[in-house]
């Protein structure tokens, strides 16, 4: 286990000590009741979880979390595997967490809690505070129109395409997508596209064309 790990064990269970642990030379586990509160400071309900904290490559990794009181339907709406495990983003925003490297602290407050609080958030009001988002492909692409501020699929492709072929223009010559210099365009994110890794990006280029083909 490394010295980051440790540290960040030992700081978790200092600010939530309800929770136990459990470690191993793979994974350290968390078990413990979760409390939901809302804005006001008012008591909604709690829930207990399972949090698995792989030990290699951390914090390079995302924690599984597992919700085992069961009051979360098993049911894909819901975000959650007949298992328990939650869904906690979509897999693209958790693999580019998993690539800046991750604290235990930030993710319980930025990705464990408000899972649980939206659920209690829904059932009180039948929506997600921050909106719903979508599963398998329409989850990717959502990500990607979202990140690259695109709706046009053909246009996704494009990109897609040129970067897995290593046919990306100069900053100073105009963007893939034809409105701007690169530099003054899509250059950030396709920066950060690039941390997902070619095979990744390729997989989700099949995806994109897949769905193209189906459409026409």
């Amino acid at each position: 286990m490394n010295s980051k790990l440790r540290n960040d064990i030992d700081q978790f269970l200092k600010l939530y000590p309800i929770f136990s642990i459990k470690e191993d030379a793979e994974k350290v586990e968390f078990e413990g009741l979760i409390d939901i509160v809302d804005t006001d400071g008012n008591y909604w309900d709690n829930y207990e979880i399972r949090i698995v904290v792989p030990v290699q490559k951390y914090p390079n990794i995302v924690p599984l979390v597992y919700e085992h009181s069961t009051k979360i339907i098993r049911e894909e709406d819901s975000h959650i595997s007949a298992n328990g495990e939650c869904c906690l983003d979509i897999t693209h925003n958790l693999i580019l967490l998993q690539n800046k490297g991750i604290d235990l602290i930030s993710f319980y407050k930025n990705k464990i809690y408000p899972f649980f609080a939206n659920h209690q958030y829904k059932l009180r009001t039948g929506d997600y505070a921050n909106g719903d988002y979508p599963h398998q492909f329409d989850g990717i692409k959502y990500f990607y129109e979202n990140e690259l501020g695109l709706t046009n699929t053909i246009l996704i492709i494009k990109i897609l395409t040129r970067i897995t072929s290593n046919k990306l223009p100069n900053k100073e010559s105009m963007c893939v997508c034809g409105e701007n210099k690169f530099k003054h365009c899509h250059l950030p994110i396709v920066t950060k596209l690039i941390l997902f890794g070619k095979q990744r990006l390729k997989d989700d280029l099949m995806l994109f064309e897949a769905s193209k083909n189906e459409n026409n």
